[in-house]
């Protein structure tokens, strides 16, 4: 459906109509009629809509990219210009529903915020908020909508290896905004695959989890495999590492996501692989860092060096920032500085 939005200018509104329904026109101007002067078009473009209460469900919950102006409401006229399931004409959003009406295009103004919808450039960012799980969202590539998405002055923050940017609100720590996540440094440290076992074991009689990679040889497989499918990650809460289990087994997924939830125990030869087994090349463990929170609202884009302007995120970079951010984050002050304790939101109606 492609449609127009007019919405009354309040600076024009002499006989202050706006926000009233059809039935109030004849007290306040002496008159049913619709007066097309005192309008602003505010927008045009095609929506995925069928109906008009379609129309205003979208644009009072979801507004679509570039959309500047208030949410639909009454007093509002929705022009219909192309429809599958409705007819083409002008719409009075009234108290309840929609009434068909006369109106003169031709007599109203463009508004300061008008949005050409089916022109208007977006990318594709990951938007994190405190308490929710990240989200992939269509932006307005500018930096209004920018601002917008973060409340305040936007500060770019690149701390990663890759090119993705952090866009967050400059001032969010100093105006009290609610902390976010942590960002954290990484570092590989080696170790062998027995030293490994042992960090696992000591963790789980902690009641912690870890995670650990390990990298298998070339000549482990018949096939030659990059360096990421012969990478596995593997996480201390499996029965062969926790005490007092009645199995024993260990489930690894490569890195490239190509191998998943594997029983590398039937395998490696350092377990029950025989000597014809993987054989370990490299084993390792990340330690974290903590060397930033965020504050508020805060998303991730891409930001190659060879680009002038944010980049959408690409899908193997959204996924792992996904991972990366899944779980909100409770912070807790300590002896030893300040400590975030990742959680999930008890339902997802917490999320919105």
């Amino acid at each position: 459906m492609k449609i127009k939005i007019y919405q009354v200018n309040t600076d024009r509104d002499e006989k202050q109509v706006a926000f009233f329904g059809i039935e109030s026109l004849p007290k306040f101007q002496g008159s049913s009629e619709i007066n097309s002067s005192i309008y602003d078009s505010v927008y045009v473009g095609s929506v995925d809509c069928k109906t008009l209460e379609d129309v205003f469900r979208k644009f009072n919950t979801e507004h679509p990219t570039g959309y500047k102006a208030r949410s639909l409401s009454v007093s509002d006229v929705v022009e219909v210009i192309e429809s599958d399931s409705v007819k083409s004409g002008f719409y009075f959003c009234d108290s309840f529903g929609f009434k068909e009406v006369s109106f003169e295009p031709n007599k109203t103004k463009i508004s300061e915020r008008f949005c050409d919808g089916d022109k208007a450039e977006t990318i594709s960012v990951l938007l994190i908020q405190p308490g929710k799980y990240p989200k992939t969202v269509e932006i307005e590539d500018s930096l209004e909508a920018m601002q917008e998405l973060v409340g305040g002055d936007i500060e770019e923050y690149m701390p990663f290896e890759d090119e993705v940017a952090i866009i967050c609100n400059e001032e969010g720590k100093i105006s009290g905004l609610p902390l976010n996540r942590s960002v954290y440094a990484e570092e590989e440290v080696d170790m062998g695959y027995s030293e490994m076992v042992q960090k696992f074991r000591e963790a789980e009689k902690n009641g912690e989890h870890l995670d650990g990679y390990i990298v298998f040889t070339e000549d482990s497989f018949t096939e030659k495999y990059p360096l990421e499918s012969r990478t596995y990650v593997v996480s201390s809460d499996n029965k062969a590492y926790r005490p007092n289990m009645g199995g024993y087994s260990i489930y690894g997924t490569s890195l490239d996501g190509t191998d998943k939830n594997v029983r590398l125990e039937a395998y490696m030869a350092a377990e029950k692989g025989g000597k014809d087994g993987w054989k370990i090349e490299r084993c390792y463990m990340k330690e974290q860092e903590m060397i930033e929170i965020m504050a508020g609202d805060f998303f991730i884009c891409h930001a190659p060096i060879s680009s002038e302007k944010f980049l959408s995120l690409p899908p193997d970079l959204e996924k792992k920032y996904s991972e990366k951010f899944r779980y909100p984050e409770k912070f807790v002050r300590m002896d030893d500085g300040i400590k975030a304790i990742p959680y999930k939101p008890a339902t997802r109606d917490m999320e919105r």
